[in-house]
């Protein structure tokens, strides 16, 4: 039997069928309202708005970050060329301690 001739057939009973099927697909979920689909999408939207703009503040501190690195790298660099070209340069025998128990001050 065709479903349209069903309905036509039995106006009453096919509209209560139609009815009761909306509903329970609106219960169920499968059929949304276009107010709650919109209501969603627009809620998303705005998450992923949210998640572009964390991500960008998260990158400028990165940035700064980074650069804070360098300038700190940069100045233990001159620090290490002062010192190596000021200070003389201490024997690796007095700095490695030894394993025979003896003193490890340089007399």
């Amino acid at each position: 039997m065709d479903p349209l001739a069903f309905i036509s057939s039995y106006s009453d009973v096919g509209a209560g069928a139609i009815l009761v099927g909306v509903v329970v697909l609106i219960l169920t979920g499968k059929l949304v309202p276009i107010t709650t689909h919109r209501r969603e999408l627009d809620r998303e939207r705005a998450r992923g708005d949210e998640w572009k703009e964390a991500h960008g503040t998260s990158e400028l501190g990165r940035k700064a970050a980074l650069e804070q690195n360098g300038a700190l790298l940069a100045g233990v660099r001159i620090a290490d060329k002062f010192y190596r070209d000021f200070l003389p340069p201490v024997p690796d025998s007095h700095t490695i301690p030894h394993m025979s128990g003896g003193s490890d001050v340089a007399v």
